[in-house]
């Protein structure tokens, strides 16, 4: 989906015509957004996904203690 262009300053101040939802910044490789709400739902989606991997490991490694390390080290 093409947007009317819009020309934006990137955070390193490099200026980018942006036209697309989101683009990256050739000088500094970040994200630069179309819309601001954009940029805060990216940032809400990279907390959720980081809170539910580290989840997910501390799951795993309790099972691994429960099912595995403990059977071992009471025998």
């Amino acid at each position: 989906m093409s947007l009317e262009p819009k020309n934006v300053n990137c955070a390193c101040g490099n200026p980018l015509e942006l036209n697309r939802e989101k683009v990256w910044c050739p000088k500094c490789a970040r994200p630069v957004y179309y819309h601001e709400k954009d940029r805060r739902r990216d940032k809400l989606n990279r907390y959720y996904l980081l809170t539910v991997f580290f989840v997910v490991i501390t799951f795993m490694v309790y099972l691994f203690i429960e099912l595995i390390a403990e059977p071992l080290l009471n025998s």
